[in-house]
Parts: structure tokens; sequence; C-alpha cells
């Protein structure tokens, strides 16, 4: 018998919500995960009721925020499920142990052209995405075989059979957001939503390099022979490597952002 009422009260739910008691006024919050952003949450306001005002109908606005903190363990431990034997970038050079943090805000105005589930939204966004990654490398025959590799052009190797290092990217962005997105209406005030879009910015992602100097040895073309590096030689290569790959990363200054989640509208 209480299995049958509780099967009952779980159809009738949706029935009682859809009823002229349930009346939202629009004030929605909301919960969900930005791919670029962890964790995400909003407060904003959208009412579609055709009582309501006609601006109303077709126009709304949230406070939008995500950040990777509330589920950092989460996200390094599936970068390290995913590296966990390395990846490879060429030369046998291969990139484990990544980080990532990340967060962004936004102040977003919402357009509903046929007062539906569909948007446009326009606002401005700000925020930053760091990303650290160990790299290293591996010969397998050292001593008979050293790792070599060039650096800014010039040719170094390890006294050994293999290298490690760190790289880290970061990108402090702002600038105005572009995008569109779905409100799917599900029942008692919740629905579905999802976001696509993208922040204009003229700030592009700062890349910075460091590599041991620890048994690493630098070509003489002068002198035809091998010595170990100094560190201004080391610093001043690692700069060039850095600037050159800063310059390429200047070409992208359109920062991608996606999110899904529930809202609930009061």
């Amino acid at each position: 018998m209480k299995k049958v009422c509780l099967l009952a009260l779980i159809l009738c739910v949706p029935e009682i919500c859809m009823a002229e008691t349930y009346s939202p006024i629009g004030v929605q919050l909301g919960v969900g995960v930005s791919g670029t952003g962890g964790l995400n949450v909003f407060a904003g306001y959208y009412n579609s009721k055709l009582t309501a005002p006609v601006w109303l109908r077709y126009f709304g606005a949230r406070i939008d925020y995500a950040d990777t903190g509330p589920v950092k363990s989460v996200i390094d431990s599936a970068i390290e499920h995913f590296m966990q034997d390395g990846v490879s970038v060429g030369d046998g050079v291969k990139i484990d142990d990544g980080t990532l943090d990340a967060w962004h805000s936004a102040l977003l105005i919402d357009f509903y052209p046929f007062a539906g589930m569909w948007r446009l939204t326009g606002g401005f966004s700000v925020g930053n995405t760091n990303l650290k990654t160990a790299i290293y490398g591996t010969v397998a025959d050292a001593p008979s075989n050293r790792f070599y590799f060039y650096l800014a052009g010039d040719h170094y190797y390890y006294n050994g059979n293999n290298f490690d290092g760190m790289t880290e990217l970061n990108w402090k962005y702002y600038g105005p957001y572009l995008g569109t997105g779905l409100d799917i209406d599900l029942f008692c005030g919740f629905s579905l939503f999802a976001d696509v879009g993208i922040v204009l910015t003229n700030r592009s992602a700062k890349m910075d390099i460091d590599i041991p100097h620890e048994q690493l040895y630098v070509y003489d073309i002068a002198t035809d022979t091998w010595s170990p590096v100094t560190i201004p030689r080391l610093d001043a290569d690692v700069a060039a490597a850095t600037r050159d790959a800063n310059k390429k990363l200047s070409n992208f200054k359109i920062y991608p952002m996606v999110k899904l989640g529930f809202a609930y509208k009061f």
C-alpha cells in the first residue's frame, strides 16, 4: 500500500506543479559544470509567462561564476589518468603530471527571440586559466646514447638517459562575451540549461618554460666541442624559445566557453 501511495505521489508532482497555484516570478538559480571553468553557478531573472510584461518575456539577465577549486581533485585525477603513460609530443619528449586551475565570471544579458527555450547571450566576462605540465624524455640505451634536443637554435644534450622540465600556460583574459544557449523546462520550476560561447579578448595566453641545467651540455660550433652549459646562456635560450612560443600564442585571442547544468526558477 505504501509503495502504491509513493508511486502516485511521484506521478502527481508534475501535475501539481503545472497547476495554477504554481506561478514562478522568474528569479533563477543554477548550478552545473563549465568545460573551461569547473563548477558553474549563476543567479538571474527571466519570466516566460504570457501574463508577464512583454519585455520580460524576451529578455533576461544573469550573474555567472565558475571555478575549478571545488572540483580540483576530480579534474587533476582525470588529467593524471589521461597522462598516466605520458603524452608524446615528438623526439622522445612526453608531457606528464598536468594540473589545471581556472575561474571566470560574467555579467550576461539573454535575448529570447521567440520567448521560448532558445536564447542569444551577450555580456562581459573576465577570468584566468593556469595549466602546468611536466615534460620529460628518456633514451633507453644510455649512456651510449644521449638525449639530444634543440632550443632556440642551440644543440643540447643531457649527460644521462633522461631529462625533465616544466611548462606553464597562463591566460588572464577579459572582454565581451557572445554565445547562444537553451533553457529546457522540466517540471516544478526545474530546467536544464546549456551554453556555448566565446570571449573576445585582446589578451593572449602566456607560456613559461623551466629546464634544469644540471648535467646539461651545449655544442659550441666555433670550437666543435661540447661543454657544460652556463646558466646565463641557458636562460637566454629559454627566453628566446618562450618569446617564440608566446608570439604564436598571440594569434589566439578567443576564449571558448561551454556550460551545462540545472536551474530552478522561483
